[in-house]
């Protein structure tokens, strides 16, 4: 199969000042609003109360994205040995602001992964004595060396036995290195096989995106419904949500205005923006809550201070008489 040859005539065409701007304003945008999502991790140790499947479908999502969007760009990478190095980084922009996306979201797999809760990984150390002993108990004994006493056979120690929620984490960490494998795989064998601009490769990158699209429309369903059955907040960062929700709508914008680019880059990034906003309201009511429940416990409500007949009337009741 011939390949389709590069036509430089395509490359005429350069973002404006404006796109250029917006668009650099987003990718450091983009980078500075994952960074508390990161840092609460971190400074907790614990990713306690992310969904497995949010990061799954989150990760699966990101790595669609990306694909699609080098393989429908490809022809940007390719103009810069025509255009000047200016041009060229206006160019690529786009590229660059879903690769920051991309990345700063698998940094968040890899810190889900690296501080899962120690506590979550195995079944409680009661249970593995229960069982332990009770193995010992079953098994059959030998007789001591001159004397009559029977001593039992030694078994080797039970494992540890991984809970459902680490097997759980560990099998969404084997499906996303191995949805990156195929992505990259696929896409090379395909530029390099057919051509970037051949229909296969075309199909595969709208492929990807519609993919994307799903996988978004219901990324943040599972998180959605975990935080909302424990209704705390946990490791989720609200500043994070708070400068991407606003800013996924102006992502969106700024792909969908971009040469050479079809709704399938850009609507997977309009949809988790609106579920976003849903997930952010809901962590704002539970914050909210917590923070009341915990301004009760220390006897100080917020913006409420108690009156002696308050503090009479809340503390135990004497006996008249002793």
């Amino acid at each position: 199969m011939l390949l389709l040859p590069f036509d430089p005539a395509v490359c005429k065409e350069a973002p404006s000042p404006h796109n250029t701007i917006l668009t650099t304003l987003l990718c450091i945008g983009t980078f500075l609003s994952y960074l508390p999502q990161h840092i609460k991790i971190v400074s907790r140790r614990s990713s306690d109360g992310i969904s497995p499947f949010f990061i799954l479908l989150g990760a699966a999502g990101a790595g669609s994205n990306i694909t699609n969007m080098v393989l429908l760009q490809f022809v940007a990478l390719q103009c810069c040995t025509v255009q000047t190095f200016g041009v060229c980084v206006a160019s690529l922009l786009g590229i660059v602001q879903v690769f920051i996306q991309s990345s700063m979201f698998y940094i968040t797999f890899v810190l889900y992964m690296s501080f899962f809760p120690r506590e979550n990984k195995y079944k409680a150390g009661s249970s593995i004595e229960n069982t332990a002993s009770a193995s010992a108990s079953a098994t059959p004994s030998l007789p001591a060396d001159g004397a009559g006493e029977s001593q039992p056979l030694l078994l080797p120690s039970t494992a540890k036995q991984p809970t459902v929620e680490w097997q759980t984490a560990l099998w969404v960490a084997a499906a996303v290195a191995t949805h990156g494998l195929v992505c990259i795989l696929m896409s090379t064998m395909l530029v390099v096989l057919v051509g970037p601009y051949a229909a296969p490769t075309r199909t595969w990158a709208s492929l990807l995106g519609l993919f994307s699209l799903c996988l978004t429309c219901i990324q943040f369903l599972p998180q959605i419904l975990k935080t909302w059955r424990s209704g705390v907040v946990g490791a989720l960062s609200i500043p994070m949500m708070l400068m991407q929700t606003p800013g996924g709508f102006l992502f969106s914008y700024s792909i969908a205005v971009r040469p050479g680019v079809n709704w399938s880059s850009w609507i997977s990034t309009f949809v988790a923006a609106t579920l976003q906003g849903v997930l952010l309201i809901i962590c704002l009511v539970f914050d909210a809550r917590e923070k009341r429940q915990h301004a009760l416990l220390v006897g100080s409500p917020v913006g409420h201070t108690a009156q002696p007949e308050e503090q009479a009337s809340s503390s135990p009741s004497q006996p008249l008489l002793s």
